[in-house]
């Protein structure tokens, strides 16, 4: 199906990274990731004007997530870890190697 402007709905690649596995070690890296995700667009929103308000508004550019990381829900937490997930896998596909910091 076309869209109005006469171009083809884009669709992304499957990922290439269904097949890494990301060590147990490298899951406290994805949560500082996923909390700094978090925070750089919240930092974004609030550098564009953006508040925090209960409800979701584009006019009044008010954001229900405009909190800290700690206080979302797991699910909207889970959301950020999905992408920071996919960008360490990314990383180890093309042969970056990570590993945990000595002494922890």
């Amino acid at each position: 199906m076309k869209r109005r402007d006469g171009r083809q709905p884009w669709t992304p690649p499957p990922p290439g990274t269904v097949d890494v596995k990301v060590p147990d070690s490298l899951h406290a890296l994805i949560e500082i990731l996923a909390e700094e995700a978090h925070n750089n667009w919240a930092r974004q929103r609030l550098s564009e004007g953006w508040r925090y308000g209960r409800r979701l508004s584009r006019r009044r550019r008010t954001h229900p997530l405009l909190v800290p990381y700690s206080a979302l829900t797991h699910a909207q937490q889970e959301a950020d870890r999905v992408v920071a997930m996919g960008s360490v896998k990314v990383i180890l596909r093309h042969g970056y190697t990570l590993q945990e910091p000595a002494g922890r």
